[in-house]
């Protein structure tokens, strides 16, 4: 019978897990999260948050090339660096007052902590907000995505070259741009 080396066993988990990346969140994350359900009157449990590292990214992108129809999907992750993802769910039956003030404050919140918003909206029971980073080193390097609907707070962060990914997105869909109007 063959025996298993102990050490192989024990650094082999710890190897996948930093270089993945599928721990939890960074704190900056997460006090983003805080700051937002700070806001709100009603208590929200995690359906689940994750980071994704660039080894999972790059093999994830494989098997998406394998699988994928469309190249440029590939090409798209292959320029993306890690990804954090949290989904919030509310438990409480009260209603927030979602309201453009609950926005003004995310927003406050952000810019202290060196982000812009490129797209806000806020209409009835959904908020919804795009931020880059402010320093013109990290511009199209770092993205936020925040939506708070009635019953579900999604929060994504996407590091990489999103210059790229806009760029291939942009090609894919051979969009127009008209200069007249």
């Amino acid at each position: 019978m063959k025996r298993k080396n102990p050490t192989i066993i024990f650094i082999a988990p710890i190897l996948l897990l930093f270089l993945t990346g599928c721990i939890g969140v960074n704190r900056q994350f997460s006090e983003v999260k805080e700051k937002i359900l700070g806001e709100l009157d009603s208590d929200y449990k995690t359906q689940f948050q994750f980071s994704v590292g660039p080894t999972l990214i790059h093999v994830s992108s494989w098997l998406v090339d394998l699988s994928a129809d469309e190249e440029y999907v590939d090409d798209m992750m292959r320029e993306i660096s890690s990804v954090q993802i949290g989904i919030y769910e509310k438990v409480s039956e009260y209603k927030d007052n979602l309201n453009f003030n609950t926005l003004r404050s995310v927003d406050e919140h952000m810019r202290d902590n060196g982000w812009k918003y490129i797209v806000r909206s806020a209409d009835h029971d959904e908020l919804t907000a795009v931020y880059l980073s402010n320093d013109p080193d990290e511009v199209l390097k770092k993205m936020y995505v925040i939506s708070l609907e009635d019953e579900k707070l999604v929060i994504v962060e996407v590091n990489g070259n999103l210059q790229k990914v806009i760029s291939y997105a942009l090609k894919e869909k051979s969009f127009k741009i008209n200069s007249n109007l």
